[in-house]
């Protein structure tokens, strides 16, 4: 079982194998989902190079793809840098391409956060510098 903590706005706060002992904030609350901490961990993954949920450096100069995993979906709704970006999957895999030209940092996390946790693998910063 994975117990899920929802915001007051429905967003998934964060998720653990165990609840029992959990204290929730005003507005929050519990929800307990069928599956495996590592399943539902891997609904959506953003890695670079196999590294997720950190942030990674990369040089200025040529673009930097992140792979995208989202198993069982077409697409899925990525928010880089606070703007929406749809990510086209095959068999649930696909990649975002950052522009490398100009030093700066992407931050990348899920669009829907009813659905997704942006925590986790479910986020990726990668700094170009």
């Amino acid at each position: 079982m994975i117990y899920l903590i929802r915001n007051a706005d429905r967003t998934i706060k964060t998720f653990m194998e165990q609840g029992a002992d959990c204290v929730l904030l005003p507005g929050e609350t519990l929800e307990i989902a069928a599956g495996t901490f590592a399943d539902y961990a891997a609904r959506l993954r953003l890695s670079l190079d196999g590294r997720s949920g950190e942030t990674v450096q990369r040089p200025a100069g040529a673009d930097v793809t992140v792979q995208v995993s989202c198993p069982g979906q077409a697409s899925v709704a990525l928010e880089v840098n606070g703007a929406a970006q749809e990510v086209v999957l095959e068999n649930g895999l696909g990649n975002l391409v950052l522009s490398g030209e100009q030093p700066g940092t992407f931050e990348i996390r899920p669009a829907d956060r009813t659905l997704y946790c942006a925590a986790g693998e479910g986020v990726l910063t990668v700094v170009i510098g």
